[in-house]
């Protein structure tokens, strides 16, 4: 609990630094900011409470195993034959 806490003053503390250095620029650059920041502090708190699991790798291996399997029958197939 006190991690989460820490996470969420650390993101506060950027917001403060950073926000008016972007007020210069564009709304799409302080959009992008913000949801980027959201989305960091979002999963960095996930990961600290163990919300989070599964690895990043498992929907990967999800995707590609069926492929990875075709492909060894083709070929384990065509050097036996």
């Amino acid at each position: 609990m006190l991690i989460t806490l820490g996470i969420s003053i650390v993101s506060i503390a950027i917001i403060f630094f950073e926000l008016p250095k972007l007020k210069k620029g564009s709304t799409k650059l302080i959009w992008t900011f913000s949801i980027l920041l959201v989305m960091g502090t979002s999963l960095n708190i996930a990961i600290n409470l163990n919300a989070i699991n599964s690895s990043p790798l498992d929907p990967i291996m999800y995707i590609f195993q069926p492929i990875s399997d075709f492909l060894k029958d083709t070929l384990l197939n065509k050097n036996n034959s």
